[in-house]
């Protein structure tokens, strides 16, 4: 069995680097994002456009990785997201505050390429950090 768990944190240098490139090397060509982000472009590229989007909203954009578990040619991910808002995110105007969230990715594998990733994020508390709500 292939240990995928040294592989799948090239995903994730990709944002602390904010280089999209390095998917290229992790992803597959037609890779499925579940759920996909409004108006993210299919496969590969919709994840280097998330990425850039992402790192340019929060320029000081931190993935932490707090756990790592593998499951046959499933990769499962708790990762702590961290940065301050410098550009729009999802129509909220910047008020140049800083957000600390949790994810939860789930990366399938074949063929040594991730073809699949489940994920859910923390965005509503994310976007109270954010002052989305306050009046």
């Amino acid at each position: 069995m292939d240990d995928y768990r040294r592989d799948v944190t090239i995903w994730y240098d990709a944002f602390n680097t904010k280089d999209p490139r390095l998917v290229d090397q992790i992803l597959s060509e037609d890779w499925e994002d579940i759920p996909a982000a409004p108006g993210q472009p299919p496969g590969r590229e919709g994840m280097k456009h998330l990425i850039v989007q992402l790192t340019t909203t929060f320029p000081d954009l931190k993935v932490t990785n707090e756990e790592i578990l593998q499951e046959g040619n499933k990769v499962i991910v708790r990762s702590q997201l961290t940065g301050t808002q410098r550009g729009d995110f999802v129509g909220l105007a910047t008020k140049n505050r800083a957000v600390n969230i949790m994810a939860i990715d789930i990366h399938e594998f074949r063929d040594g390429k991730i073809v699949r990733t489940w994920h859910t994020e923390d965005w509503l508390s994310g976007l109270h950090q954010l002052g989305a709500f306050e009046k």
